[in-house]
């Protein structure tokens, strides 16, 4: 379970309260929450995303990847590459396997279907966040490592979320 102190710096990350968060996965050097996991069923409908990055920096700089043009440039090199695709599929298949383990309830487990984010079509690359956020959270893939390795830094130099631990 997410302590209030951090379930209150999460929410002021991505500026809403995660109803579904069951704990944090990946903190940065400064101890804040860059990565939580959370309950695939939200309100009785499948909630498809596991984990979710809540770093405000790394969030920045992979919007600015997407705005670049990375998520055309990966479904390209799935399309391009067997041994990537094969790779993201692996990856999708453990991503839902993690969710099934999650899910007590049948009826639930049938609800849910997809890899990671729900995706369907495994050449299709949903959101480079949702990549990374699964990279850090356990799930290696090939388009979450990629992504990480072009990012200079993999955390802000001055502690952005210290304004929010008061």
């Amino acid at each position: 379970m997410i302590a209030s102190k951090e379930l209150e710096i999460i929410t002021r990350q991505i500026k809403r309260t995660p109803e579904n968060a069951i704990t944090v996965v990946k903190y940065c050097s400064y101890g804040f929450p860059m990565v939580i996991e959370s309950f695939p069923i939200l309100n009785g409908k499948p909630f498809p995303t596991l984990y979710w990055l809540t770093c405000p920096f790394l969030r920045n700089e992979i919007s600015k990847m997407e705005s670049d043009g990375w998520i055309k440039r990966y479904e390209e090199t799935i399309a391009k590459s067997s041994e990537f695709l094969n790779s993201q599929i692996k990856a999708h298949e453990l991503a839902k396997k993690n969710v099934m383990d999650l899910l007590q309830d049948d009826v639930l487990r049938m609800k849910f279907i997809g890899g990671m984010g729900g995706t369907r079509n495994f050449k299709h690359v949903k959101c480079l966040h949702m990549h990374v956020a699964y990279h850090l959270g356990g799930i290696e893939n090939p388009i979450g490592k990629s992504v990480l390795s072009k990012i200079n830094r993999l955390e802000c130099k001055n502690g952005i979320c210290l304004e929010w631990s008061v």
